[in-house]
């Protein structure tokens, strides 16, 4: 192999391990699937939903280490994106998505693919794939939340999350969140 090869080759990894970091905190290895409490989820039994459903339970003792029961369900929930940004910190997608018929709102939230965690997973080409997505269909998220003036209509399938009561802009009153993402249409 040629200097040039090698030295590319070196470079590449180097500038590669310059972008990966170590993202989340709080029951990361749980949003990102990277957990050992996965293989409790069926992923081919997909649950349809609403976010009036989901903002409706009642709101179960958390284990910081451990998926609860009611983690380990693929939803399926029609409804609107009312704005986004990207996170600080974990380099999520944060997307607030709101019940068509209720209005109210919870948060769902795409991995950034960049993440030494998701990086570890067969799942970060989903990732991956998801955020260019969201980015070419949605549109590029800031460090600022991008309120839409127009609602874009979607079905966001992923799974359940009770997350943290922390005061973020759209979460649920019972911290009720889709996270991760697993894939997200657009409805007509």
């Amino acid at each position: 192999m040629s200097k040039f090869l090698i030295i590319s080759f070196v470079l590449n990894l180097f500038f590669n391990s310059l972008q990966s970091q170590d993202c989340g905190v709080e029951r990361w290895s749980i949003k990102t699937l990277s957990d050992s409490d996965t293989i409790k989820i069926n992923f081919s039994k997909i649950v349809p939903s609403t976010i009036h459903a989901q903002v409706s339970l009642t709101r179960p003792s958390i284990n910081r280490n451990k998926r609860h029961d009611t983690e380990t369900s693929v939803l399926k929930i029609d409804c609107s994106i009312v704005g986004f940004k990207r996170e600080r910190g974990d380099k999520d997608i944060h997307v607030i998505i709101e019940d068509d018929n209720t209005e109210e709102t919870m948060v769902a939230e795409i991995p950034s693919h960049k993440c030494l965690a998701i990086m570890a997973t067969s799942r970060m080409k989903l990732f991956f794939d998801l955020n260019k997505w969201f980015v070419e269909n949605i549109g590029y998220p800031s460090n600022r939340f991008i309120y839409l003036k127009k609602h874009i209509p979607v079905t966001i399938t992923g799974i359940g999350f009770f997350d943290n009561l922390h005061g973020q802009v759209g979460m649920a009153i019972n911290g009720r969140e889709v996270h991760p993402v697993l894939s997200i249409v657009k409805r007509k």
